[in-house]
C-alpha cells in the first residue's frame, strides 16, 4: 500500500505545501511528512481529515478507488470470470450497465 504516494500526488495537484495540508487537517507537519514518506500510517480519524482536506474519499487515499470513483477490487478474492465480468461491465455505457444489471438481477431472482 502506498498511501504516501497518493497523499503527495493529491497535495501537489492542488499546489499546497506539506505545512499547509497539516494546518488544514489540524496535525503537525512532521506527522504529515511521515505519512507522505510512508514512515507511518494515519489513524482512521486522520484519514477522514485528509479526505476532507483533499475532497476525496478515504478509499482513494488508501488506493482502493480510482480517480473516476470506481472501487478497485483486490484480485485475490475474485476468480478470472468475476474479473472479466467486472472489467466488461465497466466498459459499457451507462444505459447498457443498467440493462446488464437488470439482466443479472433477473437471473439471480429466477434461481430462487
Amino acid at each position: 500500500m502506498q498511501i504516501g504516494k497518493h497523499l503527495k500526488d493529491l497535495r501537489t495537484s492542488i499546489s499546497k505545501s506539506q505545512k499547509e495540508i497539516a494546518e488544514l487537517g489540524g496535525f503537525s507537519q512532521g506527522l504529515y511528512t511521515k505519512w507522505e514518506n510512508d514512515m507511518s500510517l494515519p489513524s482512521a480519524e486522520n484519514l477522514t481529515k485528509l479526505a476532507e482536506c483533499f475532497e476525496c474519499s478515504v478509499d482513494y487515499i488508501l488506493g482502493r478507488e480510482s480517480e473516476d470513483g470506481m472501487i478497485i477490487l483486490g484480485g485475490s478474492n475474485l476468480n478470472e470470470s468475476e474479473r472479466t465480468i467486472i472489467s466488461a461491465y465497466r466498459k459499457l455505457s451507462a444505459k447498457n450497465q443498467t440493462l446488464a444489471l437488470g439482466y443479472l438481477i433477473g437471473l439471480f431472482e429466477s434461481q430462487n
